[in-house]
């Protein structure tokens, strides 16, 4: 029995965990104070785990990373633009550190957030990402802008 026992200990210490999906939101609500917002707009997950970005309603939102990782050397993060309620767009975020996104129309309305996989990047470990770089690479996608 006992050697059972260390045999299931060891099986399930070498099983990787499962890596997780999560949602945020995009959503429009005039009703707020904040009309154009994230939700949730910070969030922590793990290196491996996924996150799905809903539009919540029939507006145009997109998901822009301005500060990513310096792990990430040149890779540029930029969704489609969502237009219609319940489309969505998924990434895979592998590298830890600090990634703050943005809603590139309703940026001016504060629609931004954080996603921090693992931990959080320390000072001087993000590199920032200008919206020319975003735009360039938004136009080399299947489709274009």
């Amino acid at each position: 029995m006992k050697k059972l026992l260390f045999v299931i200990m060891l099986m399930s210490a070498a099983t990787p965990a499962m890596a997780k999906d999560y949602t945020i939101r995009a959503v429009t609500n005039p009703k707020r104070e904040k009309p154009y917002y994230f939700s949730p707009d910070h969030l922590t997950i793990r290196p491996g785990d996924s996150v799905t970005f809903v539009n919540a309603q029939n507006d145009a939102h997109d998901i822009m990373f301005d500060a990513v990782p310096k792990g990430l050397k040149d890779k540029i993060i930029v969704s489609p633009m969502l237009t219609k309620k319940g489309e969505s767009w998924s990434h895979t975020f592998t590298v830890a550190g600090s990634y703050h996104f943005h809603c590139h129309p309703h940026e001016i309305f504060g629609m931004q957030g954080v996603l921090i996989v693992g931990h959080a990047s320390l000072p001087g470990d993000t590199r920032h990402v200008s919206h020319e770089e975003m735009e360039h690479n938004m136009k080399a996608m299947p489709g274009g802008m």
